[in-house]
């Protein structure tokens, strides 16, 4: 896109973020229900305005390499002998080409969804179940009910902030608002959060990628505050500490998030990671990130906020 080429900066990955959760009266299997159908539905939509954006960007540049072959035609820079519909077809390709040097084209289109269901169990390990005690009490913090209806995180995955645009046009012009999916989400829900962050660092398989039907996994979350140490310095640390956490072999995922500036309530960074499903599991990896260095020990297990959770879409 021109203006991070213009300022030489990497387009970043943001992870869009919903905490959302049910009134009382609703079940998980209905909750589940209208958010699957909403995350089809926007899935949808996107990739329509992904086409309809290149049948848009085609229809310019054929009219403007029209254009250009009349007006050479007009100032006689063309030889009698010249295949116009050839000279046409270099004009509209070089055009296309300058279009996606330049322009959007290459970073419309959702790279992923997801949505996680936060865990309602309560671990037999104390020590666990002290952490999840934690993590439900910083989620009551942010206005939530643990265990008063089902509480869910929805993912939407992208490259590039014009994205909020272009989510906003599918959720307010496509599917509307009070009709469709959306409308019926909309009646089963009774608090929502949302939440935007810039991916730093990650490891394995993407956060988004397709559930396997085999796979059991779950979904670990701690949420963190870096502290008076430089941002600099504490993204490394963290990404070293991944680096390390990445010899495991049973690590799915593991991924590295800040909140972009302004957007959003909470902690400011998060650590995703996708482990199998067991109590040995989670404290294995509780304790590789403890062993890990003061960073990992000190602000992510001992400060930050455990969630966990389960992948449902």
């Amino acid at each position: 896109m021109d203006i991070y080429r213009a300022l030489n900066a990497d387009v970043p990955q943001l992870l869009f973020t919903v905490l959302h959760q049910s009134g009382p009266t609703i079940s998980e299997e209905d909750f589940t229900r209208t958010v699957t159908a909403l995350h089809m539905d926007i899935r949808k939509q996107a990739g329509e305005v992904g086409e309809a954006l290149q049948q848009w960007l085609q229809q310019q540049a054929h009219e403007h390499a029209e254009e250009t072959v009349r007006k050479l035609q007009r100032l006689g820079v063309l030889a009698e002998t010249a295949d116009v519909g050839e000279v046409m077809h270099i004009v509209e390709r070089d055009l296309r080409r300058l279009a996606g040097r330049v322009g959007s084209e290459s970073l419309l289109g959702v790279q992923g969804s997801g949505e996680e269901v936060y865990a309602e169990e309560t671990p037999g390990d104390p020590d666990l179940a002290k952490r999840i005690a934690d993590g439900r009490e910083y989620m009551v913090s942010l206005g939530f009910k643990p265990g008063q209806g089902p509480l869910h995180e929805a993912w939407l995955l992208f490259r590039g902030s014009i994205h909020y645009d272009v989510m906003e046009h599918v959720v307010r012009d496509r599917l509307g608002i009070y009709k469709g999916s959306h409308g019926d989400h909309i009646l089963t829900v009774g608090r929502t959060s949302f939440g935007t962050y810039n991916l730093i660092y990650q490891l394995g398989e993407g956060l988004t990628a397709d559930l396997a039907s085999d796979a059991l996994t779950q979904e670990v979350t701690f949420a963190f505050s870096k502290g008076p140490v430089h941002y600099s310095d504490f993204r490394r640390d963290v990404s070293a500490l991944m680096e390390q956490m990445g010899e495991q072999s049973d690590l799915h995922h593991i991924s590295f998030w800040q909140r972009k500036l302004g957007l959003g309530t909470g902690k400011e960074f998060v650590l995703r990671l996708s482990i199998p499903v067991s109590e040995e599991a989670l404290r294995e990896v509780i304790e590789a990130i403890a062993n890990a260095g003061r960073v990992g020990k000190e602000t992510i297990v001992k400060r930050g906020k455990l969630l966990l959770g389960r992948r449902v879409l």
